[in-house]
C-alpha cells in the first residue's frame, strides 16, 4: 500500500494484511547491490546476485576480461591513463577508506580526500539524520564496492579498478540500511559539485521522470560541467518503462548492465572437473569430501524438495532443483533426511546464490548454474560405484554462461515520456570489488549499481585524456560514449538487443577517445506515432573533426522489436508484460530510407543527414503497442576507419491511448461508506495504476453531480507516480479520507509520501517503509495534510490519473473513476 506524495512513488507490496499505508518522509532509497544476501525462486522476486569472496593472494586476470572488451586495458597500455588528477564523487553509503585498495586514510593527501556523512549509521529514511564529518562505510558495503569498481588499487591482489589513481569524494546519504530523502541526496550532489568533483556516481534511484527533482538537479550540474553517471535500475522483470531517476535526466548518463565473463566462486572437484558454487555467507562448505546425491531421478523436476524427502541422505550433500517453493523449505527437508549440505541448481541461465535463511536450517546451502547442476546430476546417474566430490578451500574463476548478455535484472526503458533511456551499457552482473574490511574486504555483487561506476571510471579516463577534469562538456562526453559503443545481441538472435534495453550498447573507452567524428543529436527520439515527426523524417549532423577529408557511409541496423503489453482476453484491458518478449519477425522492424547514403566532409566540416524512419505496421500477431528501435550506422571509410552507432527508438501506437488507472470489478474501491467524525475513523480509497502517471489526484465531488467539485482530499495530489504490479493485488495506493478538503491543489500535496530511492542491487537491502496499522488513526493523520471539514451530507470521491502526454488542465486527458456515495455525519 502507498500514500501519495508530491514526488515520484514506487509501489511496494504489503506483507501484513493489516497495514494501511506506507509512510516515508520523501525518501529516496539506495539501489542495493544484488549481493549474496538473497536470490529468487518462484516465491520471490529478488534475483540471484553474488557472494562475498574469500581472500586470495592473486586474482586470475580473466576475472576482469571486460577490461579488454571495453578498451580499458588498451588505453592503459597505449596512453597510460589511470585517472590521475581526476575527482570522482561517490554518493552512496560512504566508503571504507581504511581499505588498503582505497588508500587506507581519509582527508587531504589521501585517496578519499573529500566527503561528508549527511545521515549517520542509524538513519533509515524514516527518522532524523545525524550528520557528521566522517563518511566511513563499515556496515553496508555498497558504496565501498562501488568505489572499488571506479578506482581500487591493490597490486598485491592483482586487482585495480577502472581508474586506479583517481581521487575520491565520499558523500554518505544512507545509513546501515534503509532509504534516503530527496533533499539529502540533492545536498550531497551540490556538495560534490562545490568540492570540485569532475564526475559523480549515483548507484541509486527510484521510479521517476525527467522532471523528478533528482533528475533535474543532475541535468543542471551536468550542464555546469560535472558529469553524472546514474544506474538505470534493477527492475528488469517488471517490464518496459522502468528506468529510474536520476538517470532519466536529459543530460545524465543512464547505465544498463551486462553480465561479467567470469565469476570467482567456491569449487568442487571430481577428477579433472571443477564446478563452481556460491553461498550467501561467502564461506565454502566445511566439508572435505562427500557424495552429492540428486533427490529426484529426473533433471529439473517441478517442486523438487518441496515435500518431505523419502530417502536416506545421511552424511551426503543433496542436489535439488530450484523452483516450486522457497529455498529454506528445500534445505529443511534435506536436513531432516540427514543431509550435511544442499546444492541447489538453477532452472534458468546463470549462477544462483540461494538464500535459505531460517532458524531451522543448520546445514550449509550453495547454488550451482544449471549447466553444472546437470553435469553433477548426470554423474550421479551414470557412475557405478558412486564417487565422492572434494570441496576445495580456494576459490576459482569460472566462466559465466550469460557472459556479455544484458543482465536479467537490468531495467527496460524507454522513459515514461518515451525519451531514449538507458544511454549506455557496462559490466554490472557478477562484479568483484572492494568491501568493508569488517565484512570481508572483497565481494562479488551484481546490479546496475555496479555498471554505473564502471562508466564513472571511464569518464575519469576520458577527462584525463584531455589533461584535466571537466575538460569535456558533459553532453559531448555523453555523446562520445553513446555513439562509440557497440550494440550487444540477445541469446540466439542475430540482431542487436532493443535500444530500450541497452541504449548505445557496450561502452568502449578506446573508441570514445580516438574517434574524430561527432554526431548530433546523440540519438533519435521517435516518440509514438501522434507525437513523432509527421512525415517520419529525422535529421542528424555528422562533423568531421579529423585533419583529413573523410568519407562516411550511412546504413541501417534494426534491433529486436519488443512486445511490452498484453491484452486481457475478457476485459480487453491492455496492461504491461512483466517480461517483455522480443519479436523475432523482421516485419516488426521500422522501414528506413536513407536518401543520401554517402557523405564527404573536409576537416571540421559538418553535414546534415535526413532519414525517414516509418514505424512498422500493426501486425495482427502483435496487436498491442511494441517498441521498435535500431541504429543508424555511420562508418568512416579509409585508413583510419571508425564506426559510430546512432540509436533510435519509438512506440508503434499512441501511448496516450493506453489506460493509466486500472478500472475493473475490484479496482478502485472504497472501504467504508460513512464518516462519523466523532469516531475519528476514515474511509479508505484504494487504486492501482496500469501505467505511470505524471499527475494523480483524488477529489471530492457532489453525490448527484460529479462535475461539481469541492476540492482535493488532503494528500490527494501527487506528481510522478509509478505504476503498480498488477499481478500483485496488494500492490496498491491507499489514502484515508476524514471528510475534509483543501481548495488549493498545492496544499493537497503531502510531504510524507512513499517516494524512495534505493541502491540498485540486492533487494534484501531495500527497506519497507513505515506502515501504520488501520487502527492507528494518529499515524494515518500524520501521513496527510490537514483540511477544512465539509458540512454533513452525501459525497463521492473521484480518482483522476493523467494519461501520457496529457495536459493537466484538460479533463478529458485523465482516466477518472467515481466512488459510490459516502455519507459524512
Amino acid at each position: 500500500m502507498h500514500t501519495l506524495s508530491n514526488s515520484k512513488l514506487r509501489p511496494r507490496p504489503i506483507t501484513n494484511p493489516t497495514l494501511l499505508c506506507a509512510v516515508v518522509i520523501r525518501s529516496t532509497m539506495i539501489l542495493p547491490p544484488r549481493t549474496s544476501v538473497t536470490t529468487y525462486d518462484k516465491s520471490s522476486t529478488t534475483p540471484n546476485v553474488g557472494f562475498v569472496s574469500s581472500t586470495q593472494d592473486k586474482l586470475p586476470s580473466s576475472l576482469f576480461g571486460f577490461y579488454n572488451e571495453t578498451g580499458v586495458s588498451r588505453v592503459r597500455q597505449e596512453f597510460n591513463l589511470l585517472g590521475k588528477g581526476i575527482k570522482v564523487g561517490i554518493i552512496d553509503t560512504g566508503i571504507d577508506y581504511t581499505h588498503p585498495a582505497l588508500g587506507g586514510c581519509y582527508g587531504p593527501g589521501c585517496r578519499v580526500a573529500f566527503g561528508h556523512d549527511f545521515v549517520g549509521d542509524s538513519y533509515t529514511g524514516e527518522n532524523d539524520a545525524a550528520p557528521d564529518n566522517d563518511p566511513i562505510d563499515t556496515c553496508n558495503g555498497h558504496g565501498t564496492h562501488v568505489a572499488g569498481i571506479v578506482g581500487a588499487n591493490d597490486l598485491d591482489k592483482n586487482f585495480t579498478g577502472i581508474a586506479p589513481e583517481v581521487t575520491f569524494g565520499a558523500y554518505r546519504i544512507f545509513g546501515c540500511s534503509g532509504s534516503s530523502a530527496d533533499d539529502i541526496i540533492m545536498k550531497a550532489m551540490e556538495k560534490a559539485y562545490l568540492d570540485g568533483m569532475d564526475v559523480i556516481n549515483m548507484s541509486l534511484g527510484d521510479n521517476g521522470w525527467p522532471g523528478s527533482p533528482s533528475s533535474m538537479l543532475a541535468d543542471k550540474l551536468s550542464l555546469l560541467g560535472m558529469a553524472v553517471c546514474a544506474a538505470a535500475g534493477n527492475e528488469g522483470e517488471k517490464g518496459i518503462f522502468e528506468v529510474g531517476a536520476p538517470s532519466l535526466g536529459r543530460h545524465a548518463i543512464s547505465i544498463a548492465s551486462v553480465d561479467n565473463s567470469m565469476i570467482l566462486a567456491h569449487s568442487i572437484q571430481l577428477g579433472d572437473s571443477h564446478y563452481g558454487y556460491t553461498t550467501t555467507s561467502g564461506k565454502s562448505f566445511d566439508i572435505e569430501d562427500s557424495y552429492i546425491v540428486p533427490i529426484s531421478s529426473t533433471f529439473l523436476p517441478d517442486n523438487d524438495g518441496c515435500n518431505p524427502i523419502d530417502m536416506d541422505l545421511t552424511g551426503k550433500v543433496a542436489l535439488i532443483a530450484r523452483g516450486g517453493c522457497i529455498f529454506a523449505i528445500k534445505v529443511e527437508h534435506a536436513q531432516k533426511a540427514g543431509a550435511v549440505g544442499v546444492l541447489i541448481y538453477n532452472n534458468n541461465f546463470g549462477f544462483l546464490t540461494p538464500s535459505a535463511q531460517s532458524p531451522n536450517v543448520t546445514i550449509p546451502c550453495g547454488g550451482l548454474s544449471q549447466e553444472d547442476g546437470k553435469s553433477i546430476f548426470n554423474n550421479a546417474m551414470d557412475q557405478q560405484p558412486k564417487k565422492k566430490y572434494t570441496f576445495l578451500k580456494n576459490d576459482m574463476g569460472f566462466t559465466t554462461p550469460t557472459s556479455g548478455l544484458i543482465s536479467s535484472f537490468s531495467s527496460w526503458g524507454l522513459g515514461p515520456d518515451l525519451s531514449v533511456k538507458p544511454d549506455i551499457t557496462a559490466p554490472g552482473g557478477l562484479i568483484y570489488s572492494t568491501y568493508p574490511m569488517k565484512l570481508g574486504g572483497y565481494a562479488t555483487l551484481s546490479g546496475t549499481s555496479m555498471a554505473s561506476p564502471f562508466v564513472a571510471g571511464i569518464v575519469a579516463l576520458l577527462h584525463e585524456s584531455r589533461g584535466s577534469g571537466r575538460s569535456f562538456k558533459s553532453d559531448e562526453l555523453r555523446t562520445r560514449l553513446i555513439n562509440n559503443a557497440h550494440p550487444v545481441s540477445p541469446l540466439d538472435m542475430d540482431v542487436p538487443e532493443s535500444v530500450a534495453r541497452q541504449g548505445g550498447g557496450l561502452v568502449d573507452i578506446y573508441q570514445a577517445i580516438k574517434s574524430t567524428t561527432s554526431l548530433a543529436p546523440e540519438h533519435l527520439r521517435l516518440n509514438d506515432d501522434p507525437h513523432g515527426s509527421p512525415d517520419h523524417q529525422y535529421t542528424f549532423t555528422i562533423t568531421n573533426k579529423d585533419r583529413m577529408e573523410a568519407e562516411y557511409s550511412i546504413s541501417h541496423l534494426a534491433s529486436a522489436s519488443v512486445e511490452g503489453f498484453e491484452q486481457n482476453a475478457v476485459s480487453h484491458i491492455v496492461t504491461p508484460l512483466s517480461k517483455p518478449r522480443l519479436i523475432p519477425s523482421h516485419e516488426a522492424d521500422a522501414k528506413v530510407t536513407i536518401p543520401v547514403p554517402v557523405v564527404k566532409l573536409r576537416p571540421n566540416d559538418s553535414a546534415n543527414v535526413t532519414v525517414q524512419i516509418v514505424p512498422p505496421p500493426v501486425n495482427p500477431a502483435f496487436p498491442t503497442p511494441s517498441i521498435y528501435s535500431g541504429y543508424m550506422v555511420i562508418k568512416k571509410e579509409g585508413v583510419a576507419t571508425e564506426t559510430l552507432y546512432l540509436p533510435y527508438a519509438g512506440l508503434t501506437s499512441s501511448l496516450s491511448s493506453l489506460p493509466v488507472l486500472l478500472m475493473n470489478e475490484s479496482m478502485p474501491f472504497v472501504f467504508g461508506d460513512q464518516i462519523q467524525r466523532a469516531s475519528n475513523a476514515p474511509v479508505l480509497i484504494t487504486f492501482q495504476l496500469a501505467q505511470a502517471s505524471e499527475l494523480v489526484m483524488v477529489t471530492v465531488v457532489d453525490a448527484n453531480n460529479a462535475t461539481k467539485s469541492y476540492g482535493w482530499i488532503p494528500g490527494g495530489s501527487s506528481s510522478f507516480v509509478g505504476r503498480s504490479d498488477l499481478k500483485n493485488p496488494t500492490d496498491v495506493y491507499t489514502l484515508p479520507w476524514y471528510g475534509t478538503v483543501v481548495t488549493v491543489r498545492e496544499l493537497a500535496v503531502s510531504d510524507l509520501g512513499s517516494s524512495s530511492s534505493f541502491l540498485y542491487g540486492d533487494k534484501a537491502f531495500r527497506p519497507y517503509a513505515f506502515a501504520a496499522s488501520i487502527g492507528d488513526t494518529e499515524a494515518m493523520k500524520k501521513a496527510v495534510p490537514t483540511g477544512d471539514a465539509l458540512p454533513p451530507g452525501a459525497y463521492r470521491l473521484q480518482v483522476m490519473a493523467l494519461r501520457a502526454f496529457g495536459d493537466e488542465h484538460v479533463l478529458d486527458h485523465y482516466d477518472r473513476w467515481t466512488s459510490p456515495v459516502i455519507i459524512v455525519d
